[in-house]
């Protein structure tokens, strides 16, 4: 034994080792004994310390090269990056992982010795560099212990040195098990958010939770100050409803409603597609967040975190289709109600009629005291067999438009003779029914010869639906068809204006989806049926309201409410143009 060895032994399996000569000779004899690894826990000086003193160096390749495997846990900075990079490079049976701050040097030998050298990451004070060695049972299962707690923790050296060469972050997965620990790192993520911050609270209480901690002022601050979008899903209950309509007052933010049976137990948070983080419930009836909630997990792992945000989309267009299901059904019943009653109104006329007709034996009356004569009797009967038709025709169109086989029988033809057979024929019709709305053709010389290439019947069929529509509101008073040429986009407008009602501002936003009628008569399919149709040809539909612009008012409103009067409604469409 070297004669400057100065061992101390404190008991049977103790030794303490002073002076750093003595430590490195001490150690090279324990190593040189090793037959199985070796597992290094040091501070970020650890590397530099083993690479530049040349008899540690030399004694680990002489370990190494026995097979000897080596755990070497430290923290990886830039001041010891090269360091590592070499140990890597020429120890073969070396692992290495990087763990943020490591503080305390050991190292444990073959799972039987526990050796703690003092002095490293002091080197300024080379007096008072000492050792402690120990083969005590309880001993080296405490920091064998604490050693695999750590290592499990850390990441791989190969990962930090690309996070601090190339600037890629290191992917984690750490578990978080104090209350107030879990809070700050929501808080922190929410504050970190630049574009996109989805949440799923798993119960209402939850909410009302974050909302009394302040974590719902906080998104609010963050969607203010960097115009983030946030999506949050929730089971929607009444005690949360002021909160929710705050929220929805606010641009950026979406809230849907998640279905009870669909309640995970859990609060997820997702914040740019980068980073996620999962609380579990504890206690849902505690009202202070940190009694609630249990462990949480955190994570900036691409494939963990994008996990969660698959889930996020899965249960938010879960909640887009069942509200879309929910509107269906209901405008489903309003239709078979509005159907019903639509069928109602024909039908009873042609089976009443038709029974005075059976009674009559088809008897043509004549003379005045008869009542009813038999022209009027037949021409009922097929006004209202029109009617019937007309709505099984616009059930069959609607049903073609939404599967998508509508079919167009495209051909050319002049737009202004077209409007002149519809005006024609609806003003016999008119006639007929006593209508007293003025209908007229706003034309000149410049729009005659205008021609179209779609399916003129499909064409009529629109017309003929928006005139049809602006007679219902418009009692007395004009229906003016005009045709509009837009050289710039190289189409054809057709607009049908009235000085009826008007739309109502309710309905306006939704006129043109399906059974929303202005009127109480009527299936409300009309003008989604023109919709549709306009749009098959490359076309597009919309409608405005008019109003009173009488020069004699000197610019004043025209009402007590100082609003412009409004004077009817205009419908417009427009079509691909064709120049003759």
């Amino acid at each position: 034994m070297n004669p400057k060895l100065r061992i101390e032994k404190l008991d049977q399996k103790v030794w303490m080792v002073n002076g750093a000569e003595n430590i490195l000779d001490f150690y090279v004899s324990r190593t040189n004994r090793l037959k199985k690894d070796v597992k290094c826990c040091y501070d970020y000086f650890g590397p530099i310390l083993i690479r530049k003193t040349q008899p540690i160096w030399e004694n680990n390749l002489k370990v190494d090269k026995r097979g000897i495997k080596i755990k070497f846990l430290t923290e990886i900075r830039n001041e010891n990056l090269q360091y590592c990079k070499k140990m890597l490079e020429e120890i073969k049976h070396i692992e290495m992982r990087h763990m943020d701050g490591i503080k305390g040097n050991f190292v444990l030998h073959d799972d039987k010795e526990y050796f703690l050298p003092f002095f490293v990451g002091k080197p300024e004070e080379p007096e008072s560099r000492n050792a402690l060695f120990c083969t005590q049972e309880e001993m080296v299962e405490a920091h064998l212990f604490i050693f695999e707690n750590l290592w499990r923790q850390a990441t791989p050296a190969h990962l930090r040195i690309k996070e601090l060469e190339e600037g890629i972050p290191t992917e984690v997965l750490q578990s978080l098990r104090e209350p107030e620990e879990i809070i700050n790192a929501g808080y922190t993520l929410v504050r970190l958010a630049k574009y996109e911050i989805l949440i799923i609270f798993h119960t209402a209480n939850a909410l009302i939770r974050q909302d009394k901690a302040g974590g719902i002022d906080l998104l609010v601050e963050n969607v203010v100050k960097y115009k983030t979008h946030v999506k949050i899903l929730v089971p929607i209950e009444d005690a949360i409803k002021d909160i929710i309509q705050m929220l929805e007052k606010i641009n950026g933010i979406q809230i849907r409603n998640i279905e009870k049976t669909m309640e995970t137990g859990m609060t997820v948070l997702v914040v740019d597609k980068k980073y996620s983080l999962v609380v579990e419930l504890r206690d849902d009836t505690k009202d202070d967040l940190k009694e609630a909630i249990g462990l949480a997990t955190y994570s900036n792992s691409r494939s963990t975190v994008l996990s969660y945000v698959s889930i996020f989309d899965a249960l938010w267009k879960q909640s887009e289709l069942r509200e879309e299901l929910l509107n269906l059904s209901m405008a489903q019943k309003e239709f078979i109600n509005i159907a019903a009653h639509e069928l109602r109104n024909p039908i009873q006329p042609i089976l009443g009629l038709s029974d005075v007709l059976l009674r009559s034996n088809f008897i043509i009356y004549s003379n005045k005291s008869s009542g009813i004569k038999h022209k009027e009797i037949v021409e009922i009967i097929a006004r209202n067999a029109k009617r019937l038709q007309r709505l099984t025709d616009d059930i069959l169109d609607i049903t073609r438009i939404e599967g998508k086989s509508l079919k167009l029988n495209k051909q050319r033809f002049v737009l202004s003779e077209t409007i002149r057979e519809i005006i024609q024929d609806l003003n016999i019709e008119n006639r007929d029914l006593n209508q007293k709305a003025i209908l007229s053709f706003d034309n000149n010389s410049s729009i005659e010869s205008i021609s179209v290439t779609a399916d003129q019947n499909r064409i009529k069929q629109v017309i003929t639906n928006l005139i049809d529509n602006a007679m219902k509101f418009t009692p007395a008073g004009e229906i003016t068809i005009a045709i509009e040429i837009d050289n710039k986009d190289n189409r054809v407008i057709i607009r049908v204006k009235d000085t009826g009602t008007g739309i109502s501002s309710d309905i306006l936003p939704k006129l043109f989806t399906k059974f929303v009628s202005r009127s109480e008569k009527g299936t409300g399919l009309g003008l989604y049926i023109c919709k549709g149709i306009i749009e098959a040809h490359n076309g597009r539909i919309w409608a405005e309201n008019n109003y009173d612009k009488n020069p004699s008012l000197g610019g004043r409103r025209s009402d007590s409410n100082n609003k412009m009067r409004r004077v009817g409604a205009t419908f417009s469409f427009s079509l691909p143009l064709l120049h003759v």
